[in-house]
């Protein structure tokens, strides 16, 4: 069962709008692979589109602002497929307790128009194989593991230049209503809007 290791403490910047995270901590997907976050990560939530967050509410607040957190990292640091990284971010929120109908919502709008990268699998795999839950078991760590001080390859980024929010926000009742799966939210979006440029 997913589930997270640790409970992360945080500091605002003095912008007020970025967070600094004071100790490790780590999400466990349903796979059990581990997506660890290092003490001192900054977060701004920027890999949830800021249009979404009129309907949604800031990523710092509310059941899924860990799940933000992990998502933001791995958004950042781009070590891991941009379609895993946004489904975990999917069952993080479920194990946050969010509802299913939020939850596939936020998928939606990360699925739509949150960051995509290409990342060689044969680098994910091995960053997987020596990423385990053991290592991110203490509140109080502070140094990154030997994974994590592994160089991330060159990737290129790609943002949806345009958003049609206005056709998202219809979207979202059906993302919560029709839809029973992640699955069902990407066709729906790539049916409805297509899923690249």
């Amino acid at each position: 069962m997913a589930h997270y290791t640790g409970r992360p403490r945080f500091e605002w910047d003095e912008d007020g709008r970025i967070m600094t995270l004071l100790n490790r901590f780590a999400f466990i997907d349903n796979a059990k692979l581990v997506w660890s976050v290092p003490a001192k990560a900054r977060v701004d939530g920027a890999s949830i589109p800021k249009f979404a967050w009129s309907i949604l509410g800031s990523p710092f607040v509310g059941r899924y602002r860990k799940a933000s957190v992990v998502h933001d990292w791995y958004c950042d640091v781009r070590t891991r497929e941009w379609k895993a990284t946004h489904r975990m971010f999917y069952e993080a929120m479920r194990a946050s307790k969010v509802s299913g109908a939020k939850a596939r919502i936020m998928y939606g709008a990360v699925y739509y128009a949150g960051p995509r990268w290409d990342v060689a699998a044969d680098y994910n795999t091995e960053l997987a194989e020596v990423m385990v839950p053991e290592d991110y078991s203490s509140l109080e760590q502070d140094q990154l593991s030997e994974a994590e001080r592994v160089a991330r390859p060159d990737v290129t980024l790609w943002h949806r230049k345009q958003t049609d929010e206005e056709a998202f926000l219809a979207m979202c009742d059906d993302f919560a209503k029709k839809c029973s799966s992640i699955e069902d939210v990407e066709l729906m979006i790539e049916e409805a809007m297509g899923a690249t440029e």
